[in-house]
């Protein structure tokens, strides 16, 4: 029995202090720190470790042996299944690892729900300058075509910058409500393949191409007030509308692609990042509704327009290092081809 006692230990002590150091990194930093490969090595070793405690049980017979298994095993089982209490730090880790992380994984979704809402935008702003009507018809929107009346049939001095806070307001307010609905259309939109998500940001575009060719189309003063007035929490809700689009199409994705298991499959484990992205676009949006109800408003006797611009300028920068930038450091923990490689990538591999 000793015997079998001494070469069962020589060939399981490896895998135990390889368990140990595991459980202290988790311990230490949690498990979200550690990498695809880790977590299947700690599962394979806890699987082991609990098998090996029965047989220190019941076979070999070893109170020692049992009570270090039955601590090791213990602590393995308290951190696979123990529920996160503080929700703050979790939070803390979504917004400054994990969502940055998950928009770069996934760019590619991302940077082709740019290309659609600014190629449609384009159009839009180049239609309604050859033909206003033609633009509106496309439409079909009585908001828009009324505070486009407000800009023609307003008073003379409107071109010296005093332009109607009326106006300006039903503008803001219609254009972050539209976003709001298109955040939530680009993403449930891609369910349907994909046809959804395109739909979205094709009419979106198309809507904000012809709402900034209205103002472009007028004098300076009327530029420089949409700007400063759309600005400061556009530059947040712009890009909220395309990384929804891109999780709608990480859903298409997982339909049009399932690789080698079923679509049902695919969906669930595409829709994992998708989920994250829309998380991100949540944060976003709440952000730039404070924007617009505390800082967009401001009269420009208190904060001019060309101060307004410099804030919607340093936010843009500010969130763009946010996106590129935060979590990167994990990410180097990792090789560089894992951390790069999307859901798509381990599916069909």
């Amino acid at each position: 029995m000793a015997g079998e006692l001494t070469s069962f230990l020589e060939e399981r002590e490896d895998r135990y202090r390889r368990l140990e150091y595991l459980l202290y990194m988790a311990e230490k930093d949690g498990l979200r720190k550690f990498n695809k490969d880790d977590l299947v090595e700690f599962g394979h070793l806890y699987r082991i470790a609990a098998a090996d405690l029965a047989r220190a049980r019941f076979v070999l017979r070893s109170p020692i042996l049992a009570e270090y298994l039955n601590e090791l095993v213990g602590r393995a089982h308290h951190m696979i299944h123990r529920k996160s209490s503080n929700i703050v730090k979790s939070f803390a880790w979504f917004v400054a690892y994990d969502f940055p992380m998950t928009f770069r994984k996934e760019i590619n979704p991302i940077l082709l729900a740019i290309s659609l809402l600014v190629g449609a935008a384009l159009v839009g702003g180049i239609s309604y300058q050859f033909d206003h009507k033609w633009g509106q018809l496309m439409l079909a929107d009585p908001n828009l075509r009324q505070y486009e009346a407000d800009l023609q049939s307003g008073p003379a001095h409107l071109a010296s910058g005093d332009i109607s806070q009326d106006a300006m307001a039903a503008a803001s307010g219609f254009i972050i409500t539209n976003n709001i609905q298109a955040c939530i259309g680009a993403s449930a939109g891609g369910i349907l393949f994909g046809l959804g998500t395109f739909f979205a940001l094709s009419s979106n575009g198309f809507l904000l191409g012809v709402i900034g060719s209205m103002f472009l189309s007028k004098s300076f003063a009327h530029q420089l007030y949409f700007w400063a007035g759309i600005l400061p929490h556009g530059v947040l809700e712009l890009p909220a509308i395309c990384i929804a689009g891109g999780a709608g199409f990480l859903f298409a994705r997982g339909l049009l692609i399932p690789g080698k298991i079923s679509r049902g499959e695919a969906l669930r484990l595409e829709g994992v990042n998708a989920v994250k992205l829309i998380g991100g676009v949540i944060l976003l949006l709440i952000i730039a509704g404070l924007i617009e109800g505390f800082i967009t408003p401001i009269p420009s006797a208190y904060m001019p327009h060309w101060l307004k611009l410099l804030f919607a300028a340093c936010l843009f920068t500010g969130l763009v290092l946010y996106l590129w930038r935060s979590g990167s450091r994990e990410e180097d923990k990792e090789p560089v081809e894992r951390a790069q490689r999307s859901t798509t990538h381990l599916r069909l591999e």
